[in-house]
């Protein structure tokens, strides 16, 4: 069984067939008679008026397309009412053969446009501002951070070192020392082994001075990537590297290295 709204489309689309023959009928008899003008020009006027005026599609059109459905709607209407008035103004053979191609214009033209539908078609509801914006992919967004930034163009670009991750929680520890975290731009992926030598080649640093490990507490999805020189440095400077990075990771060992900055 088909929805009902199905059987309504139907009806309104063999109810236009049935009237724009019925109009073709009149504007053909109006070219051998006078008798069918004025309740030809009722009738077309009158349809549009009320067609108009009881469309709640057409009331409820958006503002900046209700006169242009309205236009189109009307249209056939108009142009049955011209062609009833030139019909019963000139006379004449080549006036009458002018207006028969023009029944026949206006005919052909109503049966295939179907400017009824068409304009209920243009007033069709716009979709909600909210549903617009669901629809629209959301703009990925560059990282503010310029580490991150560089990260994101020459690490972990197509054909990168390691594509699919991205650089968080950058910290700098002094004037020689940086860490940072790399996480896994998929959730429930590991971070993918990385090259140290490829990384060195790319950053200019020296191999022994890079370093990528484990984050105590943290599963494989999360790599703490070290950049400097070994040296000494207190538990406590970890801790807060840790805390503000990744809150709620336990430190377990400690290591500092030597900053030389990414570039």
């Amino acid at each position: 069984m088909m929805p009902l709204r199905t059987y309504i489309d139907t009806a309104r689309a063999r109810i236009g067939r049935v009237a724009t023959t019925a109009g073709a009928a009149t504007l053909t008899a109006g070219l051998f008679t006078d008798a069918v003008t004025l309740p030809g020009l009722t009738a077309a006027l009158g349809t549009a008026l009320l067609g108009v005026a009881f469309s709640p599609r057409l009331m409820a059109a958006h503002e900046k397309v209700k006169p242009i459905a309205m236009m189109v709607y009307a249209s056939p209407h108009a142009g049955m009412a011209g062609i009833l008035v030139a019909e019963r103004v000139a006379s004449g053979g080549v006036a009458r053969l002018v207006e028969a191609g023009a029944v026949t214009a206006w005919t052909a033209g109503v049966w295939w446009l179907r400017p009824v539908s068409l304009a209920k078609r243009i007033a069709k509801p716009w979709p909600a501002a909210e549903q617009v914006q669901e629809a629209v992919p959301a703009v990925v967004q560059a990282p503010a951070d310029p580490a991150a930034r560089w990260w994101a163009e020459h690490v972990a670009r197509e054909g990168g070192i390691a594509p699919g991750t991205q650089l968080i929680a950058t910290r700098r520890l002094d004037a020689d020392r940086t860490a940072a975290v790399i996480a896994a731009a998929t959730q429930g992926e590991p971070v993918p082994e990385i090259s140290i030598t490829r990384l060195s080649a790319l950053t200019d640093i020296p191999e022994e001075k890079i370093s990528i490990d484990p984050i105590p507490g943290r599963g494989a999805g999360l790599r703490m990537l070290t950049i400097g020189k070994k040296r000494e440095a207190s538990a406590d400077t970890w801790t807060e590297i840790a805390h503000s990075a990744l809150p709620g990771v336990e430190l377990a060992e400690t290591n500092t290295y030597e900053l030389k900055e990414l570039r």
